[in-house]
């Protein structure tokens, strides 16, 4: 099923209500393609797991996709792409109060998340200081690199663990609780079909353990 990034939202609870296209509900937008006066739209369900997704270019993108497909339809289970939902304290403060956890999910770009997610943190993550604490906090990222990359003496020096400091740090300055990173390894080598599609096994169990 083809999604529109501007009407991305991997919700999934029991309950769907349609709303208005004036925006009553914060996550949903007007199909872009449409030639209607709307269309369809999802009520959101109280969810256990929200996940911000970070991707720039969602639309190339082949790992952090087929992860999103693999857990968009749990139940209890939100993605949101902060690349296209409106970029305010009040879009997020329903769905992250409601959680007992979030995902930080994005390629690792040049060793280090996409900029937006930087912003997110800078800009949002502090008006959420009461809904946040004690939650979960885990991030899942994918690099195009192997696994031996990222040893002690491999070609880029330090562990995902050790580059992923800056966010176990906010989660415990926050009163989160931090998670072992979950990490897609060699999302761009010839061996990326056999890795994504282990991959995408592991993250769906890893997110129903959350």
């Amino acid at each position: 099923m083809k999604i529109n990034r501007r009407n991305f939202l991997g919700a999934v609870g029991t309950a769907a209500l349609g709303v208005d296209a004036l925006g009553a509900n914060p996550f949903s937008f007007p199909d872009e393609n449409s030639t209607g006066g709307g269309g369809a739209v999802v009520q959101q369900s109280s969810s256990k797991v929200v996940i911000l997704l970070a991707h720039p270019n969602y639309a190339q993108s082949v790992a952090n996709k087929a992860l999103v497909e693999a857990v968009k339809g749990l139940p209890g289970v939100t993605v949101i792409d902060i690349y296209a939902a409106p970029f305010s304290v009040d879009t997020y403060k329903q769905p992250v109060s409601e959680a007992s956890a979030l995902v930080f999910q994005f390629p690792f770009h040049w060793l280090s998340a996409p900029s937006q997610l930087k912003k997110w943190c800078d800009e949002i993550f502090g008006g959420l200081t009461d809904a946040i604490k004690g939650k979960k906090l885990l991030v899942a990222t994918t690099t195009g690199s192997e696994y031996e990359a990222y040893r002690s003496g491999g070609r880029n020096l330090f562990t995902l663990d050790e580059y992923l400091r800056p966010y176990q740090g906010l989660a415990n300055h926050s009163g989160m609780v931090w998670q072992t990173p979950f990490v897609l390894y060699g999302a761009s080598l010839p061996t990326a079909p056999v890795s994504i599609d282990a991959g995408v096994e592991s993250y769906k169990k890893r997110i129903q353990t959350l």
